[in-house]
C-alpha cells in the first residue's frame, strides 16, 4: 500500500473517531438534560409524597398500641381455635370408638338371635315331624286293622278260595 493511501485511511479513521466523540458529547448532553428533568419530577413527587409519609408515620405511632393489642388477641384467638380443634378431634375419635363398639355389640346380638332362630326352626321342624308321626301311626294302624277286617269279611262273604283259573299272574310265578 502506498504511503499516501495509508495517510488518507488514517485521516479517515481519525475523522470517524472525532465524529463519534462529538456524537458521544451530544448524547451525553441530552442524557444530562433528561436526567435533570427526571430529577426535578422526582423531587416534586417526593414533595407530594412527603406529607403522605408523615401522615402514615403519625398513624403508625398513634395506633401502635392498638395494633399490639389486636396482635395479642389474634394470637389468643388462634390458640383457642387450635384447642377447640384438638378437643373436636378427640371427641370425633371417641364417637368413632363408641360407634365401632356399638356395631360390634349389635353384630354379636344379631349372631345370637340368628342362632336362637335357627335352633327354634329346627325344634319346630322336629316337633312337626314328631306330631306327624304321632298322628299318622294310629291312622296307619287303623287303616291296617280296617284292611284286615275287610279281607276277613270278603273271605267269609265269598265262602271259598279262588280256583286255579282265578289266580293272578304274580301268584303263578311264585308257584
Amino acid at each position: 500500500m502506498p504511503e499516501e493511501t495509508f495517510r488518507w485511511v488514517v485521516a479517515g479513521g481519525v475523522t470517524l473517531a472525532a465524529v463519534c466523540f462529538v456524537g458521544m458529547v451530544v448524547v451525553s448532553i441530552l442524557l444530562y438534560k433528561i436526567a435533570s428533568r427526571v430529577q426535578m419530577r422526582v423531587e416534586s413527587a417526593v414533595g407530594g409524597i412527603q406529607p403522605i409519609l408523615e401522615t402514615t408515620r403519625e398513624l403508625a405511632r398513634e395506633n401502635a398500641p392498638k395494633v399490639s393489642v389486636i396482635a395479642t388477641k389474634a394470637v389468643e384467638i388462634v390458640t383457642n381455635a387450635k384447642d377447640i380443634s384438638d378437643v373436636a378431634k378427640d371427641q370425633a375419635h371417641r364417637f368413632a370408638e363408641v360407634g365401632r363398639d356399638a356395631a360390634d355389640r349389635a353384630k354379636a346380638q344379631i349372631a345370637r338371635v340368628d342362632a336362637v332362630v335357627d335352633e327354634t326352626v329346627i325344634q319346630v321342624h322336629n316337633a312337626g315331624d314328631n306330631m306327624k308321626a304321632a298322628v299318622l301311626k294310629p291312622v296307619r294302624e287303623a287303616g291296617a286293622v280296617l284292611a284286615g277286617v275287610k279281607a276277613a269279611v270278603e273271605s267269609f262273604a265269598s265262602g271259598r278260595r279262588p280256583t286255579v283259573d282265578h289266580i293272578i299272574q304274580d301268584e303263578e310265578m311264585f308257584i
